[in-house]
């Protein structure tokens, strides 16, 4: 291995090398790492590292920043999602220590030496003027071969071409990426590959899966090669990621977890407490070795399984290609179970990506494995494998209209007001690299800035025509009218990728319905439909479907959806009392809510700018209660008092409901601050107070007790009830079936003990 003093770069740069390789425990420097160095990535100007994966183009990313802060530099350092900014921040101040500051959270690129940040973020800060964003001297692009994928490649493009526009120096790594030459140019970067191969080779193999089903040919090739796991099987479909894993499981391929794990026990902690049919589906599976997570899992239950999964404890992770990018955990067989989509091969990028989780370097394996499930092994052999692929050209994202019109859009509203200052903008892009001239006929050929101003022209039209700006003719600009600016700041505020005539659709209804009239589940209805936010359920039992039908809507996935978010999640029933009224399975329940509660928080830019709408005064109520699914007189305490989730409430509220007519005196429909104060002050003390709750509720211990104690003790409960009329529509008594979700007795199994025995 070499070291920073066999390297052919400046006695500064050595010692910024050696800096960083002893804050991370390394004696030596990896062929890439030396390639890179000695190519010139410390020197002035832009750089682009392509080398393959566990090659250690992370410890020259570091070192290029750790470069630029000792010149007095400020840095952003961009990831491409928001997992894995914290993991980043991390790394980066192993060797940073109190010397520099690193900042992720807010004014991260105001105050920070470093900030880091996605790709999106920084756009949108750059675009904004925010932050001192335009003052920062360099950008680190990790993980840059995501500009291949729609998902994320629009935010890397138009960082990038923020941060050219703006001059900042850039230094990008990337595993794969074929067209290296015409990036090179775009970013105007030297380009350096590496010629090192990667350090743990992969050995690929079609499989022939056109005489058996996928699920069938996953289980034969895992019987087959039972040795070389753990394996990670990617699947297109979610639903495909269940049934597979299930198959697997019912194999008995595996051992299954240690003898000395509760998992039952450990789920239930993880899902308040109760767990759904899916959740015993998917412990049944873990206790047979195998594990499947998707994008519409709640984060908890998508937590859990990985960390078995890191842990040894299950043997094979079925999931959606969600994995496919900064994914460490000790796979040694990747298996891809659908090579094409829709009846086309999917990306070669995308397989190199899936087939680059096997044998990561830090697992110590000699070499990974890559199964490819395929109806014509030779064809995808040809195609996919060493040495016979050829990857795709990297292409813009941003060609097709509604990309080009919400860019149009967003440089208006930041004042690129006129087709040339537009025009300045996108000549940094990508788009504009790569457009090509043409030849009209009987004429000269058309330019690029002619066919870049002729573009502009027609998505400023139709903005003009759909109400999302007006124009000037006079000074020849563009201005955003209430729409528009309503639309800009929901983009900037939510996480759903929105279409401009669906904000336009929610913009319209808010400006032409009274707030007087809008009720809660009215709002839910609009945000789901609007956003595509429902759950993928055909039919309903139980008195949800009439219910809905009384207050105006049908029982569609829209109807159903905003309906159990309203009348049963709201409501803090639990989702195995869900389960069995509704025969909905409700396991993807909160993470659904999640995101419905932060679209919903972002439509109030759409309502406040639409001249003749108000946002409810209920609005922001709404916002927390769909996300934390508890009632309205749960609102504070859920607020206020640390670690106060829905299931906490509900054994509080139904502990509290039996007291008040047992000792109390007191209505049990009274609300939770009533119950919580008259209970409160019965006892003789705080320390009673604290006592009884810790003993007597579930899921209440000590310092729960404590914090609620305190809370009612400097808190006063207000009458306020922000709900509108449909709140109580449906209502569920707790005693129905026989249910005992919704009732908390006591720890030891009984009744609630009376204030006389404490």
């Amino acid at each position: 291995m070499n070291t920073p003093a066999d390297l052919d770069v400046t006695p500064e740069q050595q010692a910024t090398i050696a800096e960083i390789m002893q804050a991370h425990g390394y004696t030596g420097l990896k062929k890439t790492q030396a390639f890179a160095f000695n190519g010139g990535i410390l020197d002035e100007g832009n750089d682009l590292l392509i080398a393959e994966t566990g090659n250690g183009k992370t410890l020259t990313a570091e070192a290029v920043t750790l470069n630029h802060l000792k010149k007095g530099n400020r840095v952003a350092y961009l990831v491409p999602s928001t997992q894995l900014v914290w993991d980043k921040k991390e790394a980066i101040e192993e060797w940073a220590g109190d010397t520099y500051s690193i900042y992720s959270g807010r004014g991260k690129f105001r105050s920070g030496d470093v900030a880091v940040a996605t790709f999106e973020s920084f756009y949108q800060a750059v675009l904004q003027g925010k932050e001192g964003s335009r003052s920062l001297d360099a950008l680190i692009l990790d993980d840059f071969h995501e500009i291949y994928g729609s998902f994320r490649g629009t935010a890397i493009e138009l960082a990038i071409s923020a941060a050219l526009d703006s001059e900042t120096a850039l230094y990008g790594i990337s595993a794969t990426l074929e067209d290296s030459s015409e990036i090179g140019d775009w970013m105007n970067a030297n380009v350096h590959v590496s010629p090192e191969d990667r350090q743990t080779p992969i050995r690929e193999f079609a499989v022939d899966s056109s005489t058996s089903s996928t699920k069938d040919t996953i289980v034969q090739t895992i019987k087959q090669n039972q040795n070389d796991g753990p394996f990670l099987v990617f699947c297109f479909a979610k639903t495909w990621t269940e049934s597979r894993a299930k198959a697997l499981a019912e194999e008995g391929i595996f051992d299954g977890p240690s003898k000395d794990r509760n998992l039952r026990r450990e789920l239930s902690n993880e899902v308040d407490g109760l767990l759904t049919e899916t959740h015993r589906d998917i412990l049944d599976m873990l206790h047979n070795g195998v594990g499947y997570i998707h994008a519409d899992l709640p984060g908890t239950v998508k937590k859990f399984v990985l960390d078995l999964y890191d842990e040894g404890e299950i043997q094979a992770l079925t999931t959606t290609t969600s994995l496919a990018y900064g994914f460490d955990s000790p796979v040694k067989t990747v298996i891809v179970a659908d090579i094409k989509r829709r009846g086309e091969y999917v990306g070669i990028y995308e397989y190199v990506q899936w087939a680059g989780r096997a044998a990561r370097p830090s697992m110590g394996y000699e070499e990974g494995y890559c199964h490819v499930l395929a109806d014509d092994p030779e064809e995808a052999a040809e195609r996919f494998f060493e040495p016979t692929r050829e990857l795709e050209d990297v292409h813009t994202h941003i060609d097709n209209d509604e990309q080009f019109r919400w860019l149009t859009l967003e440089l208006i509203a930041n004042g690129w007001d006129s087709v040339d200052l537009m025009r300045e903008f996108i000549h940094k892009s990508l788009y504009y690299h790569q457009m090509t001239v043409n030849n009209a006929w009987g004429q000269g050929p058309e330019t690029k800035d002619e066919k870049l101003t002729k573009r502009l022209k027609n998505s400023t039209a139709w903005l003009v025509e759909q109400d999302f700006i007006s124009e000037d003719a006079t000074r020849e600009g563009f201005s955003t009218k209430h729409l528009g600016r309503g639309a800009v700041n929901f983009h900037y505020n939510s996480f759903v990728d929105a279409e401009l005539q669906s904000i336009k659709s929610f913009y319209e209804w808010a400006d032409e319905t009274a707030s007087s009239d809008i009720r809660q589940l009215d709002y839910l209805h609009q945000v789901i439909d609007n956003f595509d936010l429902a759950l993928t359920v055909r039919a309903v039992d139980g008195r949800l479907e009439p219910t809905l039908i009384d207050n105006g809507y049908e029982s569609t996935e829209q109807g159903i959806t905003a309906g159990l978010v309203r009348w049963y999640w709201m409501r803090n029933y639990s989702t195995e009392r869900i389960e069995q009224e509704t025969g909905v399975d409700p396991t993807y329940l909160p993470g659904l809510a999640r995101k419905l509660s932060n679209t919903v928080r972002a439509t109030q830019y759409v309502v406040e700018a639409a001249p003749n709408a108000r946002k409810p005064d209920w609005h922001d109520s709404l916002v927390f209660r769909v996300d934390k699914g508890v009632r309205e007189d749960a609102v504070g305490v859920a607020a206020d008092i640390n670690a106060m989730g829905r299931a906490r409430i509900r054994f509080l509220r139904a502990y509290l409901e039996k007291m008040a007519t047992q000792t109390l005196d007191l209505d049990s429909s009274e609300s939770l601050g009533t119950l919580l104060t008259g209970f409160y002050d019965h006892t003789s003390s705080a320390e009673q107070f604290e006592g009884v709750l810790s003993e007597q509720v579930t899921m209440i211990g000590d310092v729960t007790a404590k914090n609620i104690s305190e809370f009612i003790q400097s808190n006063e409960f207000t009458a306020t009830n922000l709900a509108t009329e449909e709140e109580t529509a449906l209502e569920i008594s707790p005693s129905e079936d026989g249910s005992t979700a919704d009732v908390a007795f006591s720890k030891a199994g009984g009744q609630p003990t009376s204030l006389q025995d404490f």
